[in-house]
């Protein structure tokens, strides 16, 4: 099928891939939902001090965003596993669509559905355990959205010893920047496992994982060599007192967020470009 885009047909092929979304995906949703009742009940059945060891919305947040992720990482595969296979793919090689059509399909529930129907699962979960005033202190819900919520409780938690400007400098940050930057970073997980699922046939989430740690491991042993070796670099921050420290942590913050922009932009727009001339080019 020529690589053209028709609204009929792309509404047919949501139409599709909508019908299998819970078919294939709803098991590893029912998991990743039932965790933090695990949790509760585990806390719950404790004989614990109810004070100390309640669970505050911000740390239930933190896990949330945490198994959204881990939902991110497994949908490919548990939604279109058999988009790749020679054989069991031919039903997917003869749906009435483009390629670009099934690609923006694809991208539409792995990277937009499934961290919704997730989160929003997660968060009516938890506000229906913190109603029975059990070891869920707060509702997440009412903060998951709120940034400034989630940084003044970074610098609270623990009465952890951060330079107060610190605060000020991320408040100050652009809302529309620390938003896309955020939807960045859901894109580029995505992205990053679709890619993974169209090129291996089997165990793709994990070889892709694998992947990802190897890398991970080289970075960090090539940064420590650099760190380490660098007499100047250290005798730099010897000399630093409390004031050029934390202008250096904001400096050095404010870059890794601008890296970390453009890194994902490139890595999703890579990632995006390989899974589309896969559905384009993939041969059955």
């Amino acid at each position: 099928m020529n690589n053209t885009f028709n609204i009929n047909r792309f509404g047919k092929i949501l139409k599709h891939d909508g019908l299998n979304f819970f078919p294939n995906l709803i098991l590893a949703l029912a998991i990743l939902w039932a965790i933090p009742v695990i949790i509760y009940l585990f806390a719950a059945l404790m004989p614990t001090d109810e004070t100390k060891d309640a669970f505050d919305a911000m740390s239930r947040i933190d896990l949330i965003s945490t198994l959204t992720s881990i939902a991110l990482i497994i949908a490919p595969a548990r939604l279109y596993r058999y988009c790749n296979d020679s054989r069991k793919g031919i039903g997917y090689a003869m749906l009435p669509a483009s390629a670009l059509e099934k690609f923006l399909s694809m991208v539409f529930y792995c990277v937009v559905v499934t961290p919704i129907i997730y989160v929003a699962g997660a968060l009516a979960i938890d506000s229906i355990l913190a109603l029975f005033h059990g070891p869920y202190e707060g509702f997440a819900a009412a903060y998951y959205f709120d940034r400034y919520a989630k940084l003044d409780a970074i610098f609270t938690k623990d009465n952890a010893m951060l330079d107060a400007s610190l605060l000020v400098f991320f408040k100050n940050l652009s809302p529309t920047f620390m938003i896309a930057l955020s939807l960045l970073g859901t894109l580029t997980i995505s992205s990053i496992f679709m890619f993974g699922n169209m090129i291996f046939k089997k165990h793709k989430t994990g070889k892709m994982l694998g992947i990802l740690i190897l890398l991970f491991i080289i970075f960090m042993i090539v940064f420590i060599n650099l760190v380490a070796n660098n007499e100047a670099l250290a005798n730099y921050f010897n000399q630093m007192n409390e004031d050029k420290m934390a202008e250096f942590i904001k400096h050095f913050i404010f870059v890794t967020m601008n890296v970390a922009f453009y890194c994902e932009v490139i890595i999703s727009a890579l990632m995006l470009f390989g899974v589309y001339r896969k559905i384009k080019t993939q041969k059955y």
